[in-house]
């Protein structure tokens, strides 16, 4: 299926790995040219290699999206680099656990600012210059716990909450100006923050992070198994194209059938 986004400027944050690089890998293979951000500079190099090899143009840039100075960053060098930016992937994000009470206002301002900032700041950033070119995407990452809150990660939970209304607000105020604003919601996906998570809570269990893992997948999805991030790639480059012009202000899961109602007991 031809995507409709050949020559277009992506930026997905995040990009060195995990979701945001699998996703910036499937529009490379659209033709898209990319600019990917992160905070690994080991990383974003190898990563960069990958989608040069695909044929399009890229650039990275090493930057914390917890700051305005970050996002600044990011953005200035991609219209320095490219002129336009046609297609935005809010992807940048961690997690660590926390009650509804442990977490401290360091801790959840930490969340707003990664998760919820960070897509506030690109957007005003990058909508004018949308709007000028009447056509643009903006996919925002949420999860299925901005959806229904899991235990263990009430800041992130909140945080992804605000992304989804975020979304909706961008798609009320600008979709007839040719911008489509969607946000993704994931489920269990094998990338390194359920890896940490899973040795954190296999810890304290005297389990192994595989069993973690596997008692996860059993119990919250009913396919029975987390994804690969290419999964989340795949959906992400469609809500990127032509194909979804039709696709604004809505949330997609991908999760498996997490939010089937089932509950995770380790």
């Amino acid at each position: 299926m031809d995507l409709g986004i050949k020559g277009k400027v992506a930026l997905v944050t995040g990009g060195n790995k995990g979701i945001g690089k699998s996703a910036a890998l499937e529009m490379a293979r659209e033709g898209c040219n990319l600019v990917i951000t992160g905070r690994n500079e080991a990383d974003l190099a190898s990563t960069e290699k990958e989608i040069q090899a695909l044929g399009v143009k890229t650039l990275s840039v090493a930057a914390d999206l917890e700051t305005a100075d970050g996002v600044e960053k990011v953005v200035s060098g991609a219209y320095d680099a490219f002129g336009q930016i046609d297609i935005l992937f809010n992807n940048a994000g961690y997690s660590k656990a926390c009650t509804p009470i442990s977490a401290t206002d360091e801790d959840w301002m930490a969340m707003v600012n990664i998760h919820l900032m960070s897509c506030v700041r690109t957007c005003r950033l990058i909508i004018p210059k949308m709007i000028e070119q009447k056509w643009g995407r903006i996919i925002n990452m949420s999860s299925m716990y901005g959806i229904a809150p899991g235990t263990g990660v009430a800041d992130y939970n909140a945080a992804k909450a605000a992304v989804l209304n975020y979304t909706r607000a961008i798609a009320m105020e600008y979709s007839k100006y040719g911008i489509c604003a969607t946000a993704i919601c994931p489920g269990l996906i094998h990338t390194e923050i359920w890896d940490r998570f899973a040795d954190m809570i296999g810890e304290e269990l005297g389990k192994t992070r595989q069993e973690i893992l596997d008692s996860a997948a059993a119990q919250a999805s009913a396919t029975k198994r987390y994804a690969r991030p290419e999964e989340v790639g795949k959906v992400v480059a469609f809500l990127a194209s032509e194909c979804a012009s039709y696709m604004t202000g809505c949330s997609v899961q991908v999760d498996g059938g997490a939010l089937a109602g089932i509950e995770i007991n380790f």
